[in-house]
């Protein structure tokens, strides 16, 4: 993990790198992003003869910074929310996603302990059979009045019905990536204890140098 302050840094933080922000003292706060990609499917996620993501439920995880599948020497990792974390809100979206058994299907976040979860958004597949472009989120009453995580969480989402990678609008034939059900867990933990560099801590001096 880093911990970077506000000020000094003008980007998303680094699901990958694990950075957190300290922007209340002795608070670090994290914003994790994962998915499930359909297309390109390199990890066979729709391994069957028509490509579909069937009904289940899936494990997420954060992608690489590296985005060429034959060389790739930093790996995908498994989307894992640590113990004593405190989530506060999640969302969850899925572009170019299409659902094939028609309106109505949808995709909620189901998290392997979901006992420590805030009650997580469920999104629908809607009349065209795409889901929202703008995802749903969970709702945020409250930051500072959650439950810590006692056990790492693997983050998960469960669908209800097939889902194929389709581009919305259509961008000719066989065109179907970027296609991928994003999930976002936002969390805080507490920061550590003072050490050295917080103090200004006098040099030694040697015995007879006095002040």
């Amino acid at each position: 993990m880093s911990i970077i302050f506000p000020g000094n840094f003008v980007a998303h933080l680094n699901a990958y790198r694990e950075q957190g922000c300290m922007s209340l003292p002795g608070v670090q706060f994290y914003r994790g992003v994962g998915a499930l990609v359909l297309s390109p499917d390199n990890d066979r996620v729709a391994n069957n003869e028509h490509g579909r993501l069937l009904a289940g439920t899936y494990d997420l995880k954060i992608l690489s910074p590296d985005l060429r599948q034959d060389d790739k020497p930093r790996k995908d990792k498994p989307f894992i929310i640590p113990a004593g974390s405190v989530i506060y809100r999640t969302a969850v979206s899925a572009p170019n996603v299409y659902s094939e058994e028609g309106a109505g299907k949808t995709i909620v976040i189901a998290p392997s302990n979901s006992g420590e979860f805030p009650t997580t958004p469920t999104l629908t597949a809607g009349s065209d059979l795409f889901y929202n472009i703008d995802g749903v989120s969970s709702a945020l009453d409250n930051i500072l009045g959650g439950t810590a995580t006692t056990a790492a969480t693997q983050v998960q989402v469960t669908t209800n019905g097939y889902n194929i990678a389709k581009q919305n609008p259509s961008q000719g034939a066989c065109r179907e990536a970027p296609s991928a059900i994003l999930v976002e867990v936002c969390y805080y933990r507490p920061g550590p204890a003072p050490s050295t560099d917080d103090v200004n801590i006098p040099f030694a001096v040697e015995s007879g140098e006095g002040y």
